[in-house]
């Protein structure tokens, strides 16, 4: 794509900018896709524009917990290319956490002062809440790979850069242990950037250990849902999942009359829909639900079991770093609904009791609900 036409692209851009920050005019169609604009709208109620820099974590804190990790040990498979990529194509390159905390960079002699500039360094801290629409919290926000391109950052300082982000996914338990973004200056832009960033995170994914199973069946409920088993990530449907819940929160077990008021309350399901949505569970789970009474037969674990502990235990950080959002949003259960409203609650009284407002920031990255608590915790300070 040539120079004049990457400038006409930037500057429909910055009209589109304008007339989001003047709240004048309607936003053309095709100048700023939608995934950008909703990242301009809730940074907005993060920072204001005129902001500069990202803020910065403890640098020598960071290094020692980068060195240590599994995520630098698959990077290191990665790393002369990325070196390679970062030096030819004048980029800098870099690893995030999933709370959007630089641990590792390496630049060109041409990013490089650009980057320190603006504290794209190890420790800078770039997730939306901090620094707004950027490639590293778009793409925690979204999951996914992401180009945020020149205006389309909310940051003046960086309105220069192209960026290249994607999540980097453990291919066993489906989680995202970080993102790996490369960015250089909006006029080096390629189209290719953001499918070679992918690949790099894809391969860096590749060399992750294998996770240790916490237990038989892990049932991760909290934000987005995930069931292991033995190790490995099976689709389940919200309303076998909900069954498995349920069944982890009465490790007794239940009669069938209970199960079913647990589940369907006074909506008018027959047993025998409930029996079949048990036997697909059981068929799921290897035959490890026993029955008269209805139970779990092998060791689970459950984030919506473990946050309780961590509250109990006055572990504030475990707390926050299980909370990724509601008990299964979508689930009408009255038992689940009465959970997730008493989770909800521990959280809010958590942030509540919390001083630590570094922390505070930092659990922004664990997902957009976390977030939205997090936000409402420190009301106005965020913008400054």
């Amino acid at each position: 794509m040539s120079v004049r036409t990457l400038s006409q692209r930037r500057t429909a851009i910055d009209t589109q900018w304008d007339c989001f920050l003047t709240g004048s005019g309607r936003t053309e169609k095709d100048s700023v896709n939608k995934d950008i604009m909703a990242s301009w709208q809730r940074s907005a109620q993060y920072i204001q524009p005129h902001t500069n820099l990202a803020p910065i974590a403890d640098e020598y804190s960071l290094k020692h917990t980068w060195q240590g990790s599994d995520l630098c040990q698959a990077t290191l498979a990665e790393q002369a290319n990325m070196n390679q990529l970062v030096n030819e194509g004048e980029m800098v390159a870099a690893i995030a956490d999933t709370s959007g905390r630089l641990l590792w960079t390496a630049a060109s002699k041409h990013m490089r002062p650009r980057a320190e500039s603006v504290n794209f360094t190890e420790g800078g801290i770039w997730d939306e809440s901090s620094v707004g629409t950027n490639a590293v919290g778009l793409s925690l926000a979204l999951s996914r790979p992401v180009t945020v391109f020149s205006s389309e950052h909310f940051l003046p300082s960086i309105r220069e850069w192209v960026c290249y982000a994607a999540p980097i996914i453990h291919p066993q338990t489906l989680e995202c242990v970080g993102v790996l973004d490369m960015s250089t200056t909006w006029q080096h832009y390629t189209p290719m950037g953001q499918a070679a960033v992918a690949g790099i995170a894809q391969s860096i994914s590749a060399h992750l250990p294998c996770a240790a199973p916490r237990a038989e069946i892990e049932i991760h409920a909290l934000g987005q849902p995930r069931v292991i088993y033995q190790g490995e990530p099976i689709p389940m449907p919200l309303r076998q999942l909900e069954i498995l819940c349920l069944l982890a929160l009465n490790p007794e077990g239940l009669t069938l009359n209970q199960l079913h008021a647990s589940l369907y309350g006074d909506a008018k399901v027959s047993m025998s829909t409930l029996k079949a949505e048990l036997s697909h569970l059981r068929s799921r789970l290897g035959g490890h639900i026993g029955s008269r009474p209805y139970r779990l037969t092998v060791p689970f674990w459950a984030d919506f079991l473990q946050i309780w502990k961590a509250h109990e235990a006055s572990l504030t950080t475990e707390f926050m770093d299980l909370y990724r959002g509601p008990l299964l949003i979508n689930s009408d259960s009255p038992e689940l609904e009465e959970w997730r409203s008493c989770i909800d609650a521990l959280a809010y009284k958590t942030l509540d009791k919390a001083v630590d407002t570094v922390m505070l920031v930092n659990r922004m990255g664990a997902g957009r609900i976390a977030g939205e608590l997090v936000r409402n915790r420190l009301g106005g300070d965020l913008s400054h």
